[in-house]
């Protein structure tokens, strides 16, 4: 696992010396650079050969100023990521440990050498995975840094200029405009997404993210971004994908260091002259972080291979679709689907309204807890916001309007939401609680009758009878 850190000239740079700690061997260890590194064929960067970056992450971390001059270069206004502070909160509380300001200097600088920087990003190279089939670096590259475009004219910071106002430099949905938005803009650092083809645990496809960037989550401020280019809608979904690729690998690191003995860190210091049994240790401990990489890009990996199949919806009309819809009601109000819990009994959104979604929940549990939340909303957490049910007379389907999409939501839920994964019938067990394929295309069929039912639609205008005492 060795990430691509690009630069922008076509030489290799030289390993770099840094002054010890007081505890420190000395130089870095340049077997250890190699192991976090890639290089980057000639011809592949913007506009010029471009050759690898040394991404110091060895025995001696560097520090964060001398992490950025290495990683995005001289000049300029630079960018940096936001630091996952709530998690990091809950993590210590949890564990009751305290993170040393090396310990978190160490996190900083992994993440570093794993993506690069929101300027210049990097991808680590993984065993057994194409990352370049996951993620393309140059599409990325113009997803990446300030708004601008390069020589050739090919644009670059698409996504500060579509999606970071909202979304953020850091995919935490914390951008400038976020706490002004209801629902707020999605925190890609979980690596949960709502609308996708595959169940709850798994990745979304290249194809669903895709999807929701094309044509945006409608009852929300996420606009379509149809009119631009695909090449420029590839390469936001592949930032997407990087932004949550880096906060989860950023939770597992935290999450790694709260393991750690007082005093630890997470790769430990070693200099040239160490001992064997030193230098074995320090292998061990990068070993592990490749692991806890390889771990999250696999998930990501094997996302197609996630897709919920979806058996052909009848074909019907006619008395045949009355009565398909009527049994689809029937089991919105029944105890199986339960439909009716949240969407309530005339299906306006009103069952429930104060719960919260997951990204909330993670932290501040069911919200009861007013001085939780606040220590939360110190930490970064926008002001949580109770999620609502959708209302199903207005005919606004968030995660889309076609048939497949509404069985989608109802067979995998909505991940992240407290929207539940259908409970089915196990195959050939015609007896047991659950539903079957066709009882879902049953709801399907309902669902979308319902904007059409009387209740659905405001009453028509009636003109007032003429006052027959008001004179011509």
């Amino acid at each position: 696992m060795r990430p691509c850190l690009p630069n922008s000239g076509g030489a290799r740079m030289p390993l770099t010396e840094y002054e010890t700690t007081s505890a420190g061997p000395g130089p870095i260890d340049a077997s250890m650079v190699e192991s976090l590194q890639c290089n980057i064929a000639p011809g592949t960067g913007r506009g010029a050969a471009r050759g690898p970056r040394v991404a110091a992450v060895a025995a001696k971390w560097v520090t964060g100023l001398a992490a950025l001059a290495l990683l995005a270069g001289c000049g300029g206004p630079t960018a940096d990521f936001r630091r996952y502070e709530t998690f990091a909160h809950k993590i210590q509380t949890a564990t009751e440990v305290k993170f040393s300001p090396q310990q978190r200097q160490d996190i900083d600088e992994t993440l570093a050498a794993l993506f690069g920087t929101p300027d210049e990003p990097a991808l680590p190279a993984v065993e057994g995975v194409e990352i370049g089939k996951l993620i393309n670096l140059e599409r990325l590259k113009l997803a990446a840094g300030p708004v601008g475009s390069d020589e050739a004219g090919r644009p670059r910071g698409l996504y500060r200029e579509h999606c970071a106002h909202c979304h953020g430099i850091t995919g935490d949905g914390a951008g400038p405009t976020a706490a002004f938005l209801n629902p707020y803009p999605r925190d890609y650092r979980k690596g949960q997404f709502k609308f996708k083809s595959t169940p709850v645990g798994a990745r979304p496809t290249h194809s669903d993210l895709k999807k929701i960037v094309l044509e945006g989550v409608p009852g929300t401020a996420m606009p379509s971004f149809k009119l631009l280019p695909d090449l420029e809608v590839e390469a936001l979904v592949d930032y997407v994908k990087y932004l949550a690729l880096r906060g989860e690998v950023e939770r597992a690191l935290l999450t790694a260091t709260a393991d750690l003995e007082e005093g630890q860190r997470l790769v430990s210091v070693v200099s040239n002259n160490a001992s064997q049994e030193a230098k074995a240790a320090q292998q061990e401990q990068l070993a592990a972080v490749k692991e806890m990489v390889a771990g999250v890009v696999s998930r990501w990996d094997g996302a197609e291979a996630a897709v919920v199949p979806v058996p052909p919806r009848p074909e019907l009309s006619g008395a045949d679709l009355a009565k398909s819809v009527a049994r689809g009601k029937t089991l919105f109000y029944g105890t199986v689907a339960n439909c009716v819990k949240c969407h309530g009994d005339s299906a306006l959104g009103d069952g429930q309204t104060t719960d919260y979604d997951e990204w909330a929940k993670e932290f501040i549990g069911d919200g009861k807890d007013v001085k939780l939340v606040s220590t939360y909303v110190a930490h970064g957490l926008l002001p949580p916001r109770n999620i609502k049910p959708r209302n199903l007379r207005q005919g606004i389907y968030r995660g889309g309007m076609r048939p497949i999409d509404i069985y989608w939501r109802i067979k995998n839920g909505i991940e992240g939401t407290p929207m539940p994964a259908a409970t089915m019938k196990p195959e050939g067990d015609a007896n047991a609680k659950g539903l079957t394929p066709e009882d879902i295309w049953d709801i399907v069929n309902y669902v979308q009758a319902l904007p059409y039912e009387p209740i659905s639609n405001p009453l028509v205008a009636q003109r007032e009878a003429e006052n027959p005492r008001v004179l011509p």
